[in-house]
């Protein structure tokens, strides 16, 4: 089943452009900007927080409710930001998913002048060096409609135009061609993590 309206996931680890992009999309396509975490919070979508790792504990069963309505009432274009937004949106509804990403040694330095622990910067550098985000995308949505691009050294603005044109169809949708484990970095990098 195709889906009846646009609705474009926005998924990646922290530090990777989500939020930028997905507000200069939402204003590129006239669209609706979701930004999952605020969600959570202003509605209420929460189990608790999680203490070791920092972060709210969204409660995934309230979210999706709660996406299905928003989803379902919406006459404009729908942009779901988060990293786990590829879990919460059924991919009968998904016109396309898109994961950003960024190279890891950059990914860290981000992070860092954000003030995450180390702990915290260790589980996202990690996560981006193995693809996570990619990973859980490619198995919660439909592998045709996910998109991966490198936006390191791009600006929001380039991303957003990578992204407007896999949605117009003048751009393929690909993933899996970026690994950031054969670089000469990484060993350096995980011996500093």
């Amino acid at each position: 089943m195709e889906p009846t309206r646009v609705v474009i996931l926005i998924t990646g680890t922290p530090g990777t452009g989500k939020s930028t992009v997905s507000k200069l999309l939402s204003v590129e396509l006239r669209g609706e900007h979701i930004e999952l975490t605020r969600l959570v919070k202003e509605e209420g979508l929460s189990q608790g927080w999680d203490e070791t790792r920092a972060t709210t504990i969204a409660d995934i069963k309230a979210l999706r409710l709660a996406l299905a309505n928003i989803i379902g009432a919406a006459s404009k274009p729908v942009i779901v930001d988060g990293h786990y937004s590829p879990d919460v949106v059924p991919r009968d509804e998904v016109t396309l998913t898109v994961v950003l990403r960024r190279v890891p040694w950059v990914l860290r330095e981000e992070l860092k002048a954000r003030g995450y622990g180390a702990s915290k910067i260790r589980e996202n550098v990690e996560a981006e060096l193995l693809g996570t985000c990619l990973a859980e995308a490619l198995a919660a949505q439909d592998p045709e409609k996910v998109r991966e691009i490198d936006t390191t050294g791009t600006t929001p603005d380039e991303t957003v135009k990578l992204i407007t044109a896999t949605i117009d169809g003048e751009a393929e949708c690909r993933h899996g061609a970026i690994d950031w484990m054969n670089s000469p970095e990484v060993e350096k990098l995980l011996r500093e993590l």
